[in-house]
């Protein structure tokens, strides 16, 4: 009897030091926050992925404790596969803005979704292009005006969402990612497509079985541009709701080459900005600006031809509160101006007439 005792006390202890084990690229956790899955595997977690979720929380300087408190997270096999890091306002996602992405985010090497969405995140690291078992990939409600040409490096991406953002051109790689099936741009200011567009295999019309389009691309600024196999396309105007994904809305391309933009607001936290005072104007005005929450705000001016002739904000961070905003014409002729606010999320333009 004491023998059998023994026996098992020698196989429990040898069994937890086993499994308490990892390779030397991997360290044991023996406890997880909830908000981590593991999808397959022990819990031996790639120290790789770890520091790369170090280095995102703190580029951005966001409150965690540990890398792996960040977003929602499930690991296979001792490897990051899923991440949802999102700025949602709740706990699904982050806790504040991810403005940056760190330059060793390539090291994530076998993550297959990846949620960035309704953060500032205004380019992308060039190590972003060997993430090569990226498969879903949301970039919607960013700042971004450009997703390079290494975006034609990620081979497996099936589903990409660029929506809500300042995007002015797509790469001609893009149509080298040959199992895409879902690409959105809706809410940009695209004014051209690749040349290479109409031989991408997407399904410029169709819709899967919840209703969602493959193809969505509203309210840009597609004018005289139209490739061929989007010029009468029910889709060409597609655009969806922003906030709950819920149902299609048709969105108009916007041909007012004044601002290559549309106001836009389905967010339901905005910022509002006043009508300028006084207006006309001699040399100076001023517009108040109402922040309900710490964001960045782009503010630039544009002349009556939508050239771009000051720069107020460059993307900078505003406290919550109201802002009062002052500019003044200097030596430019008299005329009609127009200043933008952009968040990312949403704009905001305002008329300005100038008389010397």
């Amino acid at each position: 009897m004491m023998k059998n005792i023994l026996t098992l006390m020698i196989f429990i202890f040898f069994s937890r030091t086993i499994f308490a084990q990892c390779d030397s690229a991997y360290t044991y956790y023996p406890a997880l926050p909830l908000n981590v899955t593991i999808l397959s595997g022990d819990t031996c977690l790639s120290d790789n992925d770890m520091v790369v979720l170090d280095s995102l929380i703190s580029i951005n300087d966001l409150a965690y404790g540990s890398p792996l408190e960040l977003g929602t997270q499930t690991w296979f096999n001792g490897r990051l596969r899923f991440l949802v890091s999102g700025n949602y306002g709740n706990s699904s996602g982050v806790n504040d803005t991810i403005y940056s992405l760190p330059d060793n985010i390539g090291n994530w090497d076998n993550i297959a979704s990846l949620y960035l969405e309704w953060n500032r995140l205004s380019e992308l690291p060039g190590s972003f292009s060997h993430l090569s078992d990226l498969m879903t990939l949301y970039l919607n409600n960013n700042v971004l005006q450009d997703i390079g040409d290494s975006i034609g490096n990620l081979d497996n991406l099936y589903f990409l969402d660029l929506g809500y953002n300042e995007l002015i051109t797509i790469p001609e790689s893009i149509c080298d990612l040959e199992f895409l099936n879902y690409l959105w741009l809706f809410n940009n200011n695209l004014e051209f497509l690749p040349t290479c567009f109409c031989d991408m295999d997407l399904d410029w019309s169709g819709n899967d079985n919840g209703g969602y389009p493959y193809f969505a691309i509203g309210a840009n600024a597609l004018c005289d541009n139209i490739p061929g196999c989007l010029i009468e396309n029910d889709h060409f105007e597609l655009s969806l709701d922003q906030f709950y994904y819920s149902f299609p809305v048709y969105a108009p391309q916007n041909c007012d080459n004044t601002t290559n933009i549309s106001e836009k607001g389905l967010f339901p936290y905005q910022f509002n900005v006043s009508s300028p005072y006084p207006n006309p104007f001699n040399p100076r005005t001023t517009l108040d600006l109402f922040v309900p929450y710490d964001r960045r705000i782009d503010v630039r001016v544009y002349d009556i031809l939508g050239n771009e002739i000051d720069v107020i904000s460059n993307n900078e961070i505003y406290d919550m509160g109201e802002h009062s905003l002052i500019w003044s014409a200097g030596d430019h002729p008299s005329g009609v101006f127009f200043i933008k606010f952009a968040d990312g999320i949403d704009v905001r333009i305002r008329k300005m007439i100038f008389m010397k």
